[in-house]
C-alpha cells in the first residue's frame, strides 16, 4: 500500500516495494518520458519506488501492475525504448514517426489537404473551394441558426455528404497547413499505426463532423482547417494516456498548451496579432469529442486489450 511522507522537497509517495531481481530500468525511463518525477531506491533488499507527483499516483500504480504482469504491455514499452531514453538523445527523437505503410490513411489525408490547398489557392476562392465548404452559401439566407440548419439539411438531403468533413482539408495559409499536418501526423499517425485503421477512422469522423457542424451553426460556412480534428486527437490521447499510460506517446504539456490556445481564441488577441479569427467552436467541440470518444472506448474495452506492435517507429 502506498504511503506519503514529508521530505526536504515536500511530500512524496511510496508507491511500491519490488523484488530486487526485477529490472525496473525500462519502467523508470517510461516515467521519465511522461515527465513523472520519481526515484527508485534500494532499501532492506528491495526496490522502493517513490513518486513526487501525487496526482499521478493511481496512473503509475496501474502502469506498474501492467508492467509486472502484462508481457504485451512490457513489449510495447520495449518497442519505444529508443524514444524513452530521451535524456541521452535530441528532443526530436521523442516523436513517433510512423511511415506511410504504418499509417496510410494519415498520409492520404495529408496529401489530400496539400492538393486542396494548392487547388484553392489557400482559400482564395473558386468552384473547388465552394464545393469543399460545409454548404454553398451563394445567394442563400444564412442570417440565423434556423436558416443555417435548414440549408445544411437540404444540402445533406441532396446527398452532398462529403461536405460534413471536407472543410477539414481547407487551409488558408502555408503555416496553417504545416502546423495542422504536423500535429495530425504526430498524434493521428500513432493512433492509426498502434490502435488500427478502424479506430482512427471512427475517431476522425467523430472529431470532424460534430465540430464542423458546431462551427457552421455559430459562424456560418466560412471556415476550414484540420484543427478541430487535431484538438480531438489531443483530447483522445490525453485521456487515453491518463487511463492506460504507455500505449501512446503524448507530451503532458501539450494539453495545457492546447487549452491555453483555445482560451486565447475567445479573445481579440488573435486578430490583434493578425492571425485572424479562430474556429473556436470547432476547437472546443473537437477537444470534447476526442475525450468523450476515448472515455467510451475505454469503458467498453477490457483493460488488457492488446494493440498491434509498431515496428520501425524511431
Amino acid at each position: 500500500m502506498a504511503c506519503a511522507i514529508e521530505c526536504g522537497k515536500g511530500e512524496v509517495v511510496k508507491v511500491s516495494e519490488i523484488d530486487i531481481n526485477i529490472d525496473l530500468s525500462l519502467f523508470s525511463r517510461w516515467l521519465n518520458s511522461q515527465r513523472v518525477q520519481h526515484r527508485i531506491s534500494e532499501e532492506n533488499g528491495v526496490q522502493v519506488i517513490w513518486l513526487e507527483d501525487l496526482q499521478a499516483q493511481s496512473s503509475v500504480e496501474a502502469a506498474l501492475a501492467r508492467y509486472l504482469h502484462d508481457k504485451d504491455f512490457k513489449a510495447q514499452l520495449d518497442s519505444y525504448s529508443a524514444q524513452l531514453t530521451f535524456s541521452l538523445r535530441p528532443a526530436h527523437t521523442l516523436m513517433p514517426r510512423p511511415k506511410p505503410a504504418q499509417a496510410p490513411i494519415i498520409f492520404v489525408f495529408i496529401c489530400l489537404a496539400i492538393v486542396v490547398a494548392l487547388l484553392t489557392g489557400f482559400g482564395e476562392g473558386g468552384p473547388i473551394l465552394r464545393a469543399m465548404m460545409i454548404v454553398d452559401p451563394i445567394g442563400l439566407d444564412i442570417s440565423s441558426v434556423s436558416a443555417k440548419l435548414n440549408l445544411l439539411l437540404v444540402t445533406l438531403g441532396e446527398l452532398q455528404l462529403w461536405r460534413l468533413i471536407s472543410p477539414d482539408f481547407l487551409h488558408f495559409s502555408e503555416m496553417h497547413l504545416v502546423f495542422n499536418m504536423l500535429m495530425f501526423w504526430f498524434l493521428g499517425g500513432q493512433i492509426e499505426s498502434i490502435q488500427g485503421k478502424g479506430r482512427f477512422l471512427a475517431l476522425f469522423l467523430t472529431c470532424s463532423v460534430v465540430p464542423n457542424v458546431a462551427q457552421y451553426l455559430e459562424t456560418g460556412p466560412l471556415f476550414g482547417g484540420m484543427s478541430g480534428v487535431v484538438y480531438g486527437l489531443v483530447g483522445y490521447c490525453w485521456f487515453w494516456c491518463r487511463v492506460r499510460p504507455g500505449e501512446l506517446m503524448f507530451p503532458p504539456a501539450l494539453m495545457g498548451v492546447s487549452v491555453i490556445w483555445l482560451a486565447i481564441g475567445y479573445t481579440p488577441l488573435t486578430e490583434v496579432l493578425l492571425i485572424g479569427s479562430m474556429a473556436n467552436s470547432a476547437h472546443l467541440f473537437g477537444l470534447l469529442m476526442g475525450i468523450l470518444y476515448a472515455y467510451i472506448v475505454l469503458s467498453i474495452s477490457p483493460a488488457n486489450t492488446t494493440f498491434k506492435k509498431v515496428d520501425g517507429i524511431k
